[in-house]
């Protein structure tokens, strides 16, 4: 095992798609830590993170940004995460794993029970859902945790999303595990199917900034240089599970970190869970969910129960929307010609879409001939119309269709599979899924990963780092509040 730097022994006691991210000279000094009034990291951090080998370089993906070696892996049962989030939600001990698990998946079901998808709440907007969803709803009716169990969760890959951290330093990006359903010849159902748990790691000093999340960045690019598997495992294993992996900074794995609203009717803060179904081979369809706590006496833990609720699927805005057939048409073409200059960057990298809750659809479906993110088949002469004079004002040379098949890249469906191998427009083209995944139940990545998304997030996580070197030079730059370090939009879908 190579030597720890000073930095790492002061320390230690994740598919998705692509984000519009920022030049990367503009990923320098984070204003926030350079402003009037800032708070600067504490100083023990600050200087363990200054006399930390800088600047860095080579970046290993497979270590760093995509873990998928089984050793890691191994340490990431369903039954654990599921585990830690009753523990940290605080809720009644008689609400077990398999309680939760199978009142989630019965979402995808119609019924008089709350939290079915025919519920008001659900698809208020009403854009179209498939509900019932009968083949998803067959997982409700099995028990996963169980060592005999035909149908498994079956961890394949952890995602690093240092870069969905907010410019501002309001959190520290997202740190992501995606299960695959795996089943054998006597489960009542066949997949594939995926779950993924997002998790948004919080800022435990925000008002010092970004900066105070340097120790994150740090810790995932020092997983580079250590070459023994069963280390970076349980490195990996205390910072998302125990704790203490990156000295002040929680576990990822935490109810509060997946969005957990705290009570009946309040609202959701970050991360989310997110589902990728083809279960009995019926039509592929992405959902997002969020965790809720609700307790009859507030302050008795006995009576709380915690429930994955079906939120919206972000930047996922309805077709009719674009067909003006909507009573929400209009707002939202004010709103969309506003996103018309992120959607026309030069990479297929760099292209972005961030769209209200209003108007996007809660779920998200890429099956052909089925699916609903196909915008240049349903704009109307109006919304084509704001288009091209946008563009005008641009002085772009890019299509109407050019821009409408770019917003279909940052849906879901769009990412996965519908806009695979379509011509966007200034030499761009959509790269390859793995045919409607990013990664797959035997843990291979996809082109569109390898070959575009993972280098970007790699010279991110480098330049963040070398920016912040003890000998760096950085001009101050301006926030902006609304990107991320990476340049996506905050709270953006990938």
């Amino acid at each position: 095992m190579p030597r720890l730097v000073p930095w790492l022994l002061t320390l230690t006691a994740a598919a998705a798609c692509v984000d519009d991210p920022a030049p990367l000279d503009d990923v320098g000094e984070a204003p926030s830590a350079l402003t009037e009034g800032a708070v600067a990291p504490a100083p023990d951090v600050a200087a363990a993170a200054a006399a930390a080998a800088c600047p860095v370089s080579g970046t290993v993906p497979a270590r760093s940004l995509a873990v998928t070696d089984a050793t890691a892996l191994a340490r990431f049962s369903f039954t654990r995460v599921m585990d830690r989030l009753r523990a940290t939600a605080a809720v009644s001990a008689v609400q077990t794993n398999l309680g939760i698990y199978q009142a989630w998946f019965r979402t995808f079901g119609a019924t008089a029970a709350v939290g079915d998808c025919n519920d008001a709440n659900i698809d208020p907007e009403r854009y179209g859902l498939r509900c019932p969803r009968t083949p998803e709803l067959k997982l409700a009716a099995v028990n996963p945790f169980l060592a005999t169990s035909a149908v498994k969760f079956v961890p394949v890959g952890l995602f690093n999303r240092f870069d969905l951290a907010p410019s501002t330093g309001a959190n520290c990006g997202e740190y992501r595990i995606v299960y695959s359903v795996t089943t054998t010849a006597a489960a009542p159902l066949s997949g594939p199917g995926f779950v993924i748990f997002e998790a948004t790691l919080p800022n435990p000093t925000p008002a010092a900034g970004i900066a105070a999340c340097l120790p994150v960045a740090r810790f995932w690019q020092e997983l580079s240089t250590d070459a023994d598997a069963t280390s970076r495992a349980a490195k990996l294993e205390r910072f998302y599970f125990t704790g203490g992996a990156v000295a002040g900074f929680p576990a990822v794995v935490d109810a509060r970190h997946y969005g957990l609203a705290n009570g009946a009717t309040a609202a959701f803060t970050n991360g989310q869970v997110r589902t990728n179904m083809f279960i009995d081979g019926a039509e592929w369809a992405l959902r997002e969910f969020k965790l809720r706590k609700s307790c009859s006496v507030a302050t008795e833990p006995s009576t709380c129960r915690l429930a994955f609720d079906h939120v919206q699927v972000k930047a996922n805005p309805a077709e009719e929307l674009f067909a003006g057939t909507h009573a929400r048409s209009s707002a939202f073409l004010t709103a969309f010609v506003n996103q018309i200059p992120a959607l026309v960057r030069t990479s297929t990298a760099t292209i972005g879409l961030s769209t209200s809750n209003l108007f996007n659809e809660f779920e998200s479906v890429s099956m052909p001939g089925t699916e609903t993110v196909r915008y240049r088949a349903r704009a109307n002469a109006a919304a084509r119309a704001a288009i091209q004079t946008k563009l005008t004002a641009l002085g772009s040379t890019l299509t109407t269709n050019n821009v409408l098949d770019r917003a279909t890249t940052q849906t879901c469906a769009g990412c996965h599979q519908t806009s695979v191998g379509v011509a966007l427009g200034g030499g761009l083209i959509w790269p390859s899924s793995n045919g409607f995944t990013h990664i797959d139940g035997a843990k291979t990545l996809s082109p569109a990963l390898t070959g575009v998304f993972l280098p970007r997030r790699k010279a991110v996580l480098e330049a963040f780092i070398n920016a912040r070197c003890a000998t760096a030079r950085v001009a101050p730059t301006i926030v902006d509040p609304t990107l991320t370090i990476g340049g996506s939009a905050v709270g953006a879908a990938n």
